[in-house]
């Protein structure tokens, strides 16, 4: 690899591993085996405590996402748009000849084949962020401290609340609320960090583990009580406007910021995070995905065998992805 290359922030490389290792270990929660009932805490409470855990402490992977894009300021390039067009395409086709080659259902006709290559929300929402990239930067470069802290409250009072809301807002799901995230990491690389300084590193990791679990456990006792609590709680915790989740992906950043580490290795890897997520959520893998997953728990009784089993499996579907998107990444370099 080039020098430029290896000049990049591992430490935040290694930020955009974790966020999309959280990204396809919360898709063997909730995702997998269905959202919780008050009936089946209560038939079965451990189990249901460890997928309400596996949910609140890897729900912050797409915000941790958006912010590492903030924090490093990045800007519209049409090589970095091309590269992001391309990649749900690669993989759209790729995955076909997978689709066919191990006999699972095929595609009825030309739109089914290529419908996957526009159903990725996350795709959608962050290449429409991409192309704001120059505004935004531009707003930042303009305004001074107090000005972007008062913009990001202003924001925030109103699209929390809003997403619950209206449709338009998805609870997340969309570009408006990218555009907060990247200004948020925008204002926590340039003034949060320095304001924070005097925190030492373990106190972001404390923040986030305790917001996630109190937030967990809570719903868990709670919703075992009442069903009413759990039909709130459940939509609560999955949206990204989540002011918990929002806190407690910003801590995480700040964590790694204080990160010491330089690898090629680690940024190899982390060139493969986008493509990951493009392949385990394909529209025509990812209910396999979820069903090897409940298979994976029914025929291994042990739960840490069965965590590990997972936890291979996720490592080997991120492996392989980072080594089939390298065509992608060379031919637009």
């Amino acid at each position: 690899m080039s020098e430029k290359r290896l000049a990049r922030q591992s430490n935040m490389e290694l930020l955009r591993i974790v966020a999309m290792l959280m990204v396809m270990v919360l898709h063997t929660g909730y995702a997998s085996f269905g959202y919780p009932r008050t009936v089946w805490l209560q038939a079965e409470p451990l189990r249901w405590l460890g997928l309400t855990m596996t949910e609140v402490y890897t729900v912050a992977c797409v915000n941790i996402f958006v912010l590492i894009t903030g924090w490093f300021g990045t800007t519209f390039r049409t090589k970095g748009a091309v590269r992001l067009a391309i990649q749900p395409v690669y993989v759209t086709i790729v995955l076909s000849l997978y689709v066919w080659l191990v006999g699972l259902p095929q595609p009825a006709g030309v739109m089914d084949y290529v419908r996957p290559i526009w159903s990725y929300w996350f795709v959608c929402s962050y290449l429409v962020l991409y192309l704001l990239t120059p505004m935004l930067n531009a707003f930042v470069e303009k305004s001074d401290e107090a000005a972007l802290r008062r913009f990001l409250l202003v924001f925030y009072v109103i699209t929390i609340p809003c997403s619950f809301v209206f449709a338009d807002l998805q609870k997340g799901y969309s570009a408006v609320s990218f555009v907060g995230l990247y200004l948020l990491g925008r204002y926590l690389r340039l003034y949060g960090a320095a304001r924070l300084q005097h925190w030492p590193r373990w106190r972001f990791m404390a923040l986030y583990v305790v917001l996630m679990g109190t937030m967990g456990l809570v719903g868990w006792g709670a919703g075992m009580m009442s069903q009413t609590f759990m039909g709130a709680f459940v939509p609560f915790v999955v949206a990204y406007t989540n002011p918990i989740t929002i806190v407690a992906a910003g801590a995480m950043l700040l964590f790694f910021s204080r990160v010491r580490l330089q690898s090629r290795l680690v940024n190899w890897l982390a060139s493969g995070s986008f493509a990951a997520y493009l392949v385990h959520q394909n529209i025509w893998v990812r209910k396999e995905y979820y069903a090897y997953i409940r298979h994976l728990a029914d025929v291994i009784p042990s739960t840490p065998l069965f965590m590990l089993a997972v936890l291979a499996s996720i490592v080997a579907i991120y492996v392989i992805s980072t080594l089939a998107i390298q065509v992608v990444i060379r031919m637009v370099k």
